[in-house]
């Protein structure tokens, strides 16, 4: 399946979709190596929000029982299935925090292995398009955002008594056979989607 297709599956089904959805918000012409990002958790907050696709709007799903914060502005990469069948997820990597509910474009410069109790939960990062510097590989990120981040994932969940295994960071190449893995997974689940809106 070629990325046109896809971006044309995720256009009808937005347009024929009477209300919004930002999970199928259209997947960018420049994927994998470059993604549109929907922030749910800006940097620096402990509250942890989810978007709720029914109701098109974000829903507070826990705050974390300690003093951790996330590290960076986390989200979702519209019109792509993760292995826990929600939307893949983002981490994107800027000194200020994105709002939420912000569309973001964003550069894939890799992606960390992590696994929790719904199965393999990788967490691609991504680095704004719009961003002064350019950030090319996981070589030009700050090593301590790398350590930061791995031990964030590894006890987020700890007072919930939740299991979590983070593994190692993979560079792009790696990152963007997911999101084309997971982009594939969303069109093949939609395609008869749209065939029965557009009929």
């Amino acid at each position: 399946m070629t990325n046109k297709d896809i971006r044309n599956i995720t256009k009808r089904l937005f347009e024929n979709t009477a209300q919004r959805n930002l999970e199928l918000v259209e997947i960018h012409e420049g994927s994998p190596k470059v993604v549109n990002a929907i922030v749910e958790i800006p940097k620096g907050t402990s509250a942890k929000y989810e978007y709720n696709a029914k109701l098109d709007t974000f829903q507070l799903d826990r705050c974390l029982p300690s003093s951790m914060q996330y590290p960076c502005s986390y989200g979702f990469i519209p019109s792509t299935l993760a292995e826990d069948n929600d939307p893949l997820d983002i981490l994107v990597y800027n000194d200020t925090p994105i709002d939420r509910g912000t569309l973001v474009e964003c550069n894939i410069v890799g992606a960390l292995d992590m696994k929790d109790s719904g199965g393999r939960d990788w967490k691609i990062l991504g680095t704004p398009t719009s961003h002064v510097r350019n950030y090319r590989s996981l070589k030009d990120i700050d090593p301590m955002f790398i350590k930061i981040a791995s031990n964030f994932f590894k006890h987020y969940k700890d007072l919930n008594n939740s299991y979590v295994e983070v593994g190692d960071w993979h560079g792009k190449q790696k990152a963007y056979e997911i999101i084309k893995q997971c982009s594939e997974r969303f069109c093949c689940g939609s395609v008869n989607k749209v065939e029965e809106l557009i009929i």
